[in-house]
């Protein structure tokens, strides 16, 4: 088993490896970047550092009904970003996935507790993110 960090985006369940998660935050005051895409959500300057910030529904093609609360900054090699989420429920141990993934980004899904989970790659996140410039 491996560690993941459990979070809700657009009320469905997903899990990040805990290897990929730097820190979590609240989203704090974003500042929007003219010409970027709608999954870009614009830049923060986090003590010091200015991370640019996605909306990881819109990048996952799920529709929010609220705006999301929290920032996960996310990193995979020396690639850095915030995520942009609704809420993270735990930091625990998962078996992984179980089944394979309807799309791209994911590595798989598991049913877990009642909830079907789907497992992020941060790795093909980041490469999305990075086609979209």
């Amino acid at each position: 088993m491996s560690v993941y960090v459990r979070l809700r985006v657009a009320a469905e369940a997903y899990a990040i490896p805990v290897e990929n998660v730097r820190e979590i935050t609240p989203l704090g005051e974003l500042t929007a970047v003219p010409g970027a895409l709608p999954e870009m959500l614009g830049v923060r300057n986090l003590r010091g550092q200015i991370l640019p910030v996605a909306d990881l529904a819109l990048v996952l093609g799920l529709t929010a009904a609220t705006a999301p609360a929290l920032l996960l900054v996310a990193e995979a090699g020396d690639l850095q970003a915030g995520l942009a989420v609704d809420a993270v429920t735990a930091v625990s141990e998962l078996p992984g996935p179980a089944e394979a993934a309807g799309s791209a980004l994911l590595t798989g899904s598991a049913l877990t507790g009642g909830d079907l989970i789907g497992f992020i790659d941060m790795t093909r996140v980041f490469g999305l993110l990075g086609r979209s410039r």
